[in-house]
C-alpha cells in the first residue's frame, strides 16, 4: 500500500557513474536483506520541486530496511536505507546510502530489472513512482 497521497514525479538523469560499482559491492547484502538479485546499476530520478515535500513525507512515513555495508579492506562504506517502491508498475527499492553525493531530491532505484530498458527511459523523461509501506502481502 502506498504511503504517498499521490504519485511522485521526477526526471530521469544519468548519475556520476558509480551505481554499477556500488550495486555490485552491495549485491550480496541486497539479496540477503531485500530479497532481490539487483541489476548492476541504479536508475536516478530527480524529484521535481513541486513534489519534493510530498516525497520527503512519504520517505519519513516508512521504516526502511537497513542494508549493512560489506567489509572490504581499505574501503569506507556505509549503511544503505532501502524503501519499497513501485515505478512504472515495476517493484523496486529506493536506496539512500548514508554516504552519497546526491541531495535529498534524488531517488536512486535498484531492481532486479534494467529499469531504463524495461520502462524505455532516457535522460529527461518524466516518471512517476510511489513509496510503499512494505512488500509483505
Amino acid at each position: 500500500m502506498s504511503v504517498c497521497r499521490r504519485p511522485i514525479r521526477g526526471v530521469v538523469f544519468s548519475g556520476v557513474g558509480e551505481g554499477e560499482f556500488y550495486v555490485s559491492i552491495y549485491g550480496r547484502e541486497f539479496r540477503r536483506v531485500l530479497g532481490l538479485v539487483p541489476y548492476p546499476g541504479t536508475l536516478n530520478v530527480r524529484v521535481i520541486e513541486d513534489d519534493l515535500e510530498e516525497y520527503k513525507r512519504c520517505i519519513a512515513a516508512v521504516k526502511p530496511k537497513i542494508v549493512p555495508p560489506p567489509r572490504l579492506e581499505g574501503v569506507k562504506l556505509a549503511h544503505v536505507k532501502a524503501y519499497p517502491s513501485i515505478i512504472g508498475g515495476i517493484k523496486a527499492w529506493i536506496v539512500r546510502p548514508d554516504i552519497t553525493v546526491y541531495k535529498e531530491d534524488v531517488a536512486e532505484f535498484v531492481s532486479d530489472k534494467y529499469l531504463r530498458g524495461a520502462l524505455n527511459l532516457e535522460d529527461g523523461d518524466i516518471v512517476e513512482f510511489e513509496v510503499l509501506e512494505s512488500w509483505e502481502e
